[in-house]
């Protein structure tokens, strides 16, 4: 007896009521989603040869180059076991998109319609595996300058497709809804676009991190110059947490309705910060008053956030369960 999964059935219906349309596959649509997927995995085997002990490939551990370069903006080392979380993230998105390969909608395969992962997502994402494991060498060698100026591009990378998939959803819906994948919508908002805003907010933070150091190392560890540099980057931390918070909650709240992951981000490694420096005694207290005040203010406006969240959804002004 032949049984077929749901997904298959789902596909056969479709064919059915849609006969018309032709369903053809985009080999080079194919072959960026693979290569993203490969270099990712490339880009794991690295992460992890970087954070073991020195070997023929790296001379340093990563964290041991950021314990011998202190600032007052550093969390503490615990903070850095989120590059597992976003990994973990990471690998679930690209298998998901994997997975829309051989699915259809009702106009044709889904990774090409409805068009929420745009091939330019792919080519981006690539690029930033490619500037991932460069940045691994170059922080190895202890080129700070461009390293950071490496993180930037990473930021930039991963940012640009964070837009464009939050932008897509929105009128590709209806197609999701005809082709009875209402499924899907969900996981675009759960993987893709929480996938993507998690690394991108932690590149933020890492790229604002890696500046100061690099600062910092130039001028030799003078004690006022990291005081300086590091109160500015929790100031453009501020700057940042505001900004996003417009961004999601009053122009593009729609959109970012369900994209929690940043503020997980913000509220862990600014707590990072206080564990690693508030019982601190050979630094100013400014910043230990700075990064504590920014941490209740990410609180508060993560509260806010819910607390907007909750209303538009039960006034149906953002989507829901039964209107995703």
């Amino acid at each position: 007896m032949i049984r077929f999964s749901e997904s298959t059935l789902g596909d056969l219906v479709i064919e059915e009521v849609y006969p018309h349309f032709c369903f053809q596959h985009s080999f080079w649509r194919i072959l960026l989603i693979l290569l993203a997927f490969i270099s990712f995995i490339i880009a794991c085997i690295f992460n992890r040869l970087a954070a073991s002990d020195s070997n023929s490939i790296f001379t340093h551990r990563t964290g041991s180059i950021s314990d011998n370069n202190l600032t007052e903006f550093i969390p503490a080392s615990w903070t850095f076991s989120i590059w597992g979380i976003i990994y973990c993230w990471q690998a679930a998105w690209l298998i998901y998109a994997i997975t829309r390969i051989p699915r259809k909608s009702y106009i044709n395969y889904l990774y090409i319609v409805p068009n929420t992962l745009h091939s330019s997502v792919f080519i981006f994402y690539i690029i930033n595996m490619i500037l991932n494991i460069g940045w691994l060498f170059i922080w190895d060698r202890g080129y700070f300058g461009w390293s950071s100026l490496v993180m930037f591009f990473m930021f930039i990378t991963i940012l640009v497709p964070m837009i464009i998939t939050h932008v897509l959803l929105q009128p590709n819906r209806l197609i999701y809804f005809n082709s009875k994948r209402k499924l899907d919508i969900w996981l675009v908002r759960i993987l893709v676009h929480n996938g993507l805003a998690i690394y991108s907010t932690w590149l933020y933070l890492a790229t604002l991190l890696n500046v100061t150091i690099w600062i910092v190392h130039v001028h030799n560890k003078n004690f006022q110059l990291i005081t300086a540099t590091s109160t500015a980057a929790l100031a453009l931390v501020l700057v940042g947490i505001i900004f996003y918070f417009i961004c999601e909650n009053f122009i593009f709240y729609f959109s970012m309705a369900y994209t929690f992951s940043p503020w997980f981000v913000m509220i862990f490694t600014l707590f990072g910060v206080l564990s690693k420096n508030y019982t601190r005694n050979d630094i100013p207290d400014r910043n230990k008053f700075y990064a504590f005040m920014l941490f209740i203010i990410c609180c508060i406006l993560f509260i806010i956030r819910l607390g907007l969240f909750l209303v538009r959804y039960y006034r149906s002004r953002i989507p829901t369960i039964q209107e995703p």
